[in-house]
């Protein structure tokens, strides 16, 4: 099942996190953000847990990527799922939930930015529609080593 973020799972998000964060190919963070720092960050109704057996599985926010005002439609996607739940379809049920909830929301343009190695997040992204739009060469380091990370794009239909 796929919810709203309730003040009560950031822990469990949080911890999800670290779990992407150890895998060395899920983001650049090196260190789980503070639930007051991904407050500020991902925009309000654009935030979803999934939940197996009521344990938080996964979840999915949308952050903008400018505060321009001419980019006001244009968000970038995370999306994680718990260790224990990867190859289940969460993740697939919280990537239609965050389109649909963009697309309701008045975004145009979902964005996301993956490492290369990551296959199974392009895959799941490309299944959703989105497309890839050009690979970012040596963007930036992770731990001292320049990595790249493949740009993929969504866009509304209309």
């Amino acid at each position: 099942m796929v919810r709203e973020l309730r003040d009560g799972d950031h822990d469990a998000v949080r911890r999800i996190y670290g779990e992407g964060i150890a895998t060395g190919n899920a983001t650049f963070e090196t260190e789980v953000p503070s639930r007051e720092s991904l407050d500020a960050k991902w925009l309000r109704g654009h935030r979803w847990v999934a939940e197996v057996d009521d344990e938080v599985a996964g979840w999915a926010a949308t952050s903008p990527v400018s505060t321009r005002e001419c980019y006001a439609g244009v968000a970038e996607t995370s999306v994680y799922i718990g260790s224990r739940f990867r190859g289940l379809g969460i993740g697939k049920a919280l990537l239609h939930r965050q389109i649909s909830a963009a697309d309701d929301g008045g975004l145009w343009t979902l964005q996301t930015s993956i490492f290369p190695e990551d296959e199974a997040s392009t895959a799941l992204h490309r299944n959703a529609g989105f497309r890839v739009v050009g690979t970012r060469e040596r963007i930036a380091r992770h731990h001292g080593v320049w990595r790249d990370t493949v740009l993929l794009e969504r866009r509304r239909a209309g």
